[in-house]
């Protein structure tokens, strides 16, 4: 597998998901998830089953906290998902940079449209894995090309859930900011849900120290975007308004209307 290093937060957080839901006691059951991670270890090189390997013994092990952190932070944003979807039956639900989330089958998917997407070489990679078991609609592109948009709302653009988890931290600020500028013009009667790093962790010593933990994961990422205050993301859109937070394994999971009646 030719994966970027971003792409390969992807597979982390597979392992992650796959090795809680197989805990004796989990906090969070994704067998989707323990599938997915046994086909990618079946296709990848030696080197690659390497890596994986040991980022599941690191997360049943020492890093066991970060695993149940990071499970924790998968169902917040299921309930925050399942919750839209009771009160807005036959919404759209579109899972940004959406990796190997394997959510569609932890949500009520039945009651909603759901799509997801990605860089291509991931949508293909999960095509390729879950072939069998694909039932929506996967878009290959980048959150940052804006075409996807175009694509979602072909037949309107009210009653869309946008869940951005563990992506607009990656994303240099400038074009976090020019990207919800654009949700919020094309948007209506909507919510995004994203989780957002503290602002401390983009900069200086606290910057290094989380490039230093990738590093023993083996990937080089850095958080390249934050805020002081989930409030903040209000002023990245007109129309924006906070209406929900809640405690994510990097920072704060924040709902965010979009152009509220």
């Amino acid at each position: 597998m030719n994966l970027s290093e971003i792409s390969r937060t992807a597979i982390l957080a597979l392992t992650c998901r796959a090795v809680e839901s197989e805990k004796e006691n989990p906090v969070f059951n994704d067998p989707m998830a323990v599938l997915c991670l046994e086909r990618v270890l079946s296709m990848s090189s030696e080197e690659e089953k390497k890596r994986i390997l040991k980022w599941k013994r690191m997360y049943a092990g020492i890093q066991a906290r970060d695993a149940k952190a990071r499970a924790l932070t998968a169902r917040s944003f299921d309930s925050i998902a399942n919750l839209f979807i009771s009160n807005h039956p036959g919404c759209a639900v579109i899972n940004l940079a959406c990796g190997l989330d394997t959510r569609f089958w932890r949500i009520e998917h039945e009651r909603c449209k759901y799509v997801e997407l990605d860089l291509p070489e991931l949508i293909e990679l999960k095509k390729e894995i879950l072939r069998d078991h694909l039932d929506y609609e996967l878009i290959g592109c980048s959150v940052l090309d804006t075409s996807w948009i175009d694509r979602v709302t072909s037949e309107g653009n009210s009653n869309f859930l946008l869940l951005g988890e563990a992506v607009f931290y990656y994303l240099p600020k400038e074009e976090v900011t020019g990207l919800l500028q654009v949700i919020a013009q094309r948007f209506d009667r909507s919510q995004l849900v994203l989780d957002m790093a503290p602002e401390k962790y983009t900069r200086g010593l606290w910057k290094r120290l989380i490039y230093l933990e990738s590093r023993a994961w083996d990937i080089d990422v850095s958080f390249a975007s934050g805020i002081n205050h989930p409030r903040d993301i209000e002023s990245y859109g007109k129309g924006f308004k906070v209406i929900g937070e809640a405690k994510g394994n990097v920072g704060p999971i924040i709902t965010v209307s979009i152009n509220a009646a």
